[in-house]
């Protein structure tokens, strides 16, 4: 093997190495949301460690909807965008207006539009003055990412960075050496 196609064959697995470092960090969650009257609106939430600027699709669905049951009426769906938070987090929300709504279990999914970050939970919509809304403020489970897409706006990096740069210079000094 020549020693400009193993040079080649490094910078691809560092490459590699970085978007998988890049991605394994990418993380959202939802806050709780609870039970909400029909024809109210209220605000989805959530906490995350993209970048400020990122774009969440955020999907709020009836349970019972889908293929075969077209039946089920209500639900909504559009774009977050992520805030500056504290030092911990950072936030973003999204408006549901409730109205149209059928009483039942509502499905929200928040995914990242560049990247692998998604989660999701359920909440329920009750007929409007029968029960008070729940309020919001404990997070659901996070879900972490199950893809390794690269972003322009990387997050963090992990600790396989230095170790795939390790493992490739030690590999070329070795085979630059046994030439």
């Amino acid at each position: 093997m020549n020693l400009r196609r193993f040079a080649g064959i490094a910078a691809a697995l560092v490459l590699a190495a970085c978007i998988c470092g890049t991605a394994a960090a990418q993380q959202t969650g939802i806050d709780e949301i609870g039970t909400i009257a029909a024809n109210e609106t209220v605000t989805i939430g959530g906490t995350t460690n993209l970048a400020p600027g990122n774009r969440l699709l955020v999907e709020v669905t009836p349970v019972g909807f889908g293929p075969g049951n077209a039946s089920v009426q209500g639900g909504t769906s559009g774009t977050a965008v992520v805030e500056a938070g504290n030092d911990t987090a950072n936030t973003w929300s999204f408006e549901v207006d409730t109205t149209g709504f059928e009483p039942g279990e509502y499905t929200v999914t928040v995914d990242w539009v560049e990247g692998g970050a998604t989660a999701s939970t359920t909440f329920t919509v009750v007929e409007a003055g029968a029960a008070t809304p729940t309020p919001t403020g404990t997070p659901a489970a996070t879900t972490p990412p199950p893809t390794t897409t690269a972003s322009p706006t990387p997050t963090a990096a992990g600790s396989v960075l230095p170790a795939a740069t390790a493992l490739a210079a030690g590999l070329v000094g070795y085979l630059v050496r046994r030439r």
